[in-house]
């Protein structure tokens, strides 16, 4: 992907957050989509609201890693 991740990321009005090409990455439940910081925000004053901490998420072809059937 060229150019800035955030261009291609998008809030859609059903609660799915997409990337690249529509593609959907996580579903908002419509009682916390209002809380969601911006992908533009760079400080927010004060803080309180919902971050989503993406850097540990399975995903792509790794998506299934995030359940272990040891375990439950």
């Amino acid at each position: 992907m060229t150019g800035d991740w955030r261009d291609a990321v998008a809030l859609r009005e059903d609660g799915w957050i997409v990337g690249p090409k529509d593609r959907l990455l996580l579903w908002v439940p419509k009682s916390h989509r209002k809380w969601l910081y911006h992908t533009r925000n760079t400080l927010v004053l004060p803080r309180g609201h919902i971050e989503l901490d993406l850097s540990n998420m399975a995903h792509g072809n790794s998506w299934q890693r995030c359940w272990d059937a040891t375990q439950g």
